[in-house]
């Protein structure tokens, strides 16, 4: 591979716009944060020759269609869909709706239910309040900010702990 190493700086190899076909196809492979930072950074446009390099990575696919396609990924959404976080991001900042492929993994944490559930959804998230209801931080926001009402489920853990169940009982 023929990389330009008069341009290194520190421990870092410089890949421009007129790099060679090498160092474009290194960066393609280097990690997906990197293939994901020269789309960005340096082409401000797709890298297809890195995608394969970032739909390995949920972070990278998903800052990817955001900033770099500033819309969906579909080669990416199968890694998104497989984290909690970054499925919401992906729901609330990208698609601006509903991502039924990570649904699932969101139903399984309380924080990411609840913000998915008042952000994206604008109620209720059904098969997320188990989740919710094992959280007493989680239950209370959803019940303030998404049933705006009493949350059944949740009010065990809730009552708890001290902080949320006198918040609660004053709400």
């Amino acid at each position: 591979m023929a990389i330009d190493y008069n341009k290194r700086k520190a421990n870092y190899i410089i890949v421009t716009k007129d790099s060679s076909p090498e160092a474009r196809e290194f960066m393609a492979f280097a990690s997906p944060q990197n293939a994901y930072e020269y789309a960005y950074n340096v082409l401000h446009d797709r890298f297809p020759e890195g995608e394969k390099s970032i739909v390995k990575n949920a972070k990278a696919s998903f800052f990817y269609a955001k900033n770099v396609i500033k819309g969906q990924f579909p080669k990416g959404e199968n890694t998104i869909a497989n984290d909690p976080k970054w499925s919401y991001l992906y729901a609330k900042d990208v698609i601006k709706a509903r991502f039924p492929k990570g649904e699932n993994t969101i139903a399984n944490d309380p924080k990411w239910s609840y913000f998915y559930a008042k952000n994206v959804i604008k109620g209720r998230f059904p098969k997320g309040e188990n989740a919710i209801a094992k959280d007493a931080k989680a239950s209370y926001y959803y019940a303030l900010d998404v049933i705006d009402g009493r949350f059944r489920k949740g009010e065990e853990a809730i009552a708890n702990h001290p902080k949320w169940s006198e918040l609660y009982i004053k709400y």
